[in-house]
């Protein structure tokens, strides 16, 4: 029987760019371009554990969340899960980079990097790629 896993995610905007991070070799989901994101806990709420997990994985604090969209995919590689990732965005007025070093969960990235809308990885979802489009259009 399928379950849901509830995952939190913020999407940063900058320059008319998007953070992304190479997630870890070891970590799930290996070497693929994503959105620092992360599990949702038991009885807390989408937008307080994309906060928290952004946190988390970069060192960083998201300015204001705005909420950017669903994705919803069915996860074959890991215990038939449903995925459900509330995505959230959010701007900062530079290019500020995370430091992995530092950071609580850094090892879940090897690196992050900020892209254009024409330069971004081709390993990304087509939901995430949609969500991508329509916030750096706005």
């Amino acid at each position: 029987m399928s379950s849901i896993k509830t995952i939190g995610g913020v999407l940063v905007k900058s320059n008319n760019k998007v953070l992304l991070c190479r997630r870890a070799p070891n970590k799930s989901l290996p070497n693929i371009w994503s959105i620092p994101c992360g599990h949702v806990e038991k009885n807390e709420h989408p937008l307080d554990g994309a906060k928290r997990e952004f946190f988390e994985e970069t060192g960083l604090h998201p300015n204001k969340l705005n909420f950017a969209g669903f994705i919803n995919r069915h996860d074959n590689f890991k215990e038939d899960k449903e995925i459900l990732m509330y995505v959230f965005d959010t701007e900062f007025k530079d290019e500020i980079l995370p430091d992995l070093s530092i950071a609580k969960d850094g090892d879940e990235h090897t690196e992050c990097r900020y892209f254009n809308l024409d330069d971004l990885p081709l390993d990304l979802s087509n939901q995430l790629f949609n969500i991508i489009k329509k916030v750096l259009k706005n």
